[in-house]
């Protein structure tokens, strides 16, 4: 990687998107620049970007997809890899930089991301919960649950949606299924340790 590249990089993670962009684009990385346009709300340059390599290259494929699900259009279909990859770094993306109302139509195709990948409603809950979304999460993490009920992770975060929505009961049942299948699984341990603390502490104070 070029220094300039790095730079833009440094640029891009502290949101200055038209520096990043200009360095991008001058560099010939099309899918960056197509980045650094589409959260600068500008669609049809990031289209003309994504489009310059589309057969050579997975992350601007899945960039076309996202303008069609952003605009609640299916205009192409996702594969597995491209939704494990980049649907929650996207999410995220969305609600950092303020853009609810494309988030909002991200999370809505969830059945068509589904149909690329069953894990979609795992990562949308992941998503969900880190940018403070909890009752939403659960409601993804129990989706996700009904297609993989042994999954320790989704387990785990409808764990801690549950404790931060103040309810503890479900949280501590959440969590203990998950060590009851993973015993060994640190962050549950972790998190079980916590919230028996707190459980423990409220008994004694009587509330």
């Amino acid at each position: 990687m070029t220094r300039s590249e790095q730079t833009a990089k440094q640029y891009f993670y502290k949101g200055e998107y038209e520096k990043a962009l200009k360095i991008f684009a001058k560099k010939n990385k099309y899918y960056e620049a197509g980045l650094c346009s589409l959260l600068l709300k500008d669609e049809k340059s990031a289209r003309e970007f994504w489009q310059k390599k589309l057969n050579h290259c997975p992350a601007c494929a899945w960039g076309l997809c996202i303008l069609g699900f952003i605009n609640l259009k299916s205009e192409r279909n996702a594969t597995f890899f491209q939704t494990r990859a980049f649907l929650e770094v996207y999410l995220n993306l969305f609600f950092e930089n303020n853009l609810i109302e494309w988030a909002q139509n991200l999370v809505s195709c969830c059945d068509i991301l589904y149909r690329a990948n069953p894990e979609a409603y795992k990562f949308i809950a992941r998503a969900l919960y880190a940018n403070g979304y909890f009752e939403l999460a659960v409601t993804f993490c129990k989706k996700s649950l009904r297609l993989f009920y042994a999954d320790p992770e989704a387990l785990l975060i409808l764990s801690q949606c549950q404790y931060l929505l103040k309810n503890r009961a479900d949280a501590l049942d959440s969590v203990n299924k998950v060590l009851n299948m993973v015993p060994n699984y640190f962050p549950a341990k972790i998190f079980r340790n916590i919230l028996m603390e707190e459980i423990n502490n409220s008994e004694k104070s009587g509330n």
